[in-house]
């Protein structure tokens, strides 16, 4: 399951021209890459991300944290940054 704030679901969609309610299928492609993302977490809050595919918008990346053990709160999303690009390529190409 997933959720999100629907303030900064619209401040994602103006910034970044990417909807939350669009790239849930970024967690179906089989070359994603997920990590931990240590820089933005906290004691309180572990937040996560993925670098994907997705249907609708090509490559994005993803951060994310955990609400419970099911249920996925997004936090931002964007295009993938040309870094990004090249270590899914490298991953994919493994």
């Amino acid at each position: 399951m997933f959720t999100w704030d629907e303030e900064k679901r619209e401040k994602v969609i103006k910034e970044h021209k990417v909807d939350f309610a669009k790239i849930t299928d970024v967690f179906d492609d089989p070359f994603s890459i997920d990590f931990t993302d240590e820089q933005h977490s906290t004691p309180d809050e572990i937040r996560y991300g993925i670098i994907g595919k997705t249907s609708r918008y090509g490559l994005v990346a993803l951060y994310y944290t955990f609400e419970d053990e099911t249920t996925a709160k997004f936090i931002t999303a964007r295009g993938a940054e040309k870094w990004m690009v090249n270590v899914y390529e490298q991953q994919r190409y493994r």
